[in-house]
């Protein structure tokens, strides 16, 4: 399982003020805390009113990379600032690119860029018609690009589909589409992995965090993988720790035990 980290968001306010401060200390702390807290890798998005995309976003990679060893999540939507911050990108493993997609736009911008540097990436199941309302149109579209960037030469363990996760407040069957969605895209590329946003479930509710860790624990004994997660959440990361060993994803509980001794765990 892939954790990462995404705390390092220009859309969180204190984070949007510390880079457009150029906040080096904050921003620092809060990369190396999601390091100690289990992240496997981080998110980094530079989008905030008021900054300039294509600076901010190198200047966010220098300084994490500067504090902690493990790879990046590039995350923009500005095909000039994922370049740009591909130029400064430093790190032995290649970086997961966030995000690719079946729109044509997106698709013409960022393919060349993903297939130049052969980043990892994040494949969103949506084209120019939106996010597809069925799993058999979400796996349509996972089918056509899988096979466009591996004839390319990204291997198949680069790919990380986002099978979109809606608002059960907006389309009560979403949690169950999603769920079934993951089941499906887990048995048609099994050395792909399988990511979502976590906490888009439970928008418009309140007591989100509860809606989420469940939903959570539900979407792992369905075959999702690299989670993007506030790490830093005591009560998600035991959730996490459960999950795997009931989805038996953590043989004998050895990690569940060992951060239980560590006093990992929330109960």
């Amino acid at each position: 399982m892939i954790l990462i980290g995404e705390s390092i968001n220009g859309t969180i306010p204190g984070v949007g003020e510390a880079i457009l401060n150029r906040d080096e200390p904050f921003l620092r702390k809060l990369a190396k805390i999601q390091y100690e807290c289990g992240a496997n890798f981080l998110d980094i998005n530079a989008g905030v009113a008021g900054g300039n995309e294509v600076e901010d976003l190198c200047w966010l990679v220098k300084i994490v990379q500067k504090e902690v060893p493990i790879p990046l999540m590039i995350d923009s939507a500005n095909p000039d600032a994922l370049k740009a911050a591909l130029s400064v990108y430093r790190h032995s493993e290649p970086p997961i690119l966030n995000s690719i997609s079946g729109e044509k736009e997106k698709w013409d911008q960022l393919f060349p860029l993903v297939t130049e540097k052969k980043c990892k990436t994040v494949v969103l199941l949506m084209d120019d018609q939106g996010i597809p309302k069925t799993i058999e149109e979400r796996v349509g579209i996972a089918k056509k690009l899988y096979k466009n960037l591996v004839q390319a030469g990204i291997p198949s363990d680069y790919i990380f589909f986002d099978i979109l996760v809606l608002s059960v407040a907006v389309e009560p069957d979403a949690a169950l589409v999603a769920l079934e969605t993951i089941k499906t895209i887990r048995s048609n590329f099994s050395q792909s992995h399988v990511t979502c946003g976590v906490s888009n479930v439970s928008m418009g509710l309140p007591a989100r965090k509860l809606i989420n860790r469940t939903f959570l624990t539900m979407a792992i004994a369905t075959g999702l993988d690299a989670l993007l997660v506030d790490v830093r959440d005591q009560a998600l990361m035991s959730s996490i720790y459960a999950g795997k060993i009931l989805a038996n994803q953590d043989p004998y509980c050895l990690e569940y035990l060992k951060a239980y001794r560590e006093k990992k765990i929330l109960v």
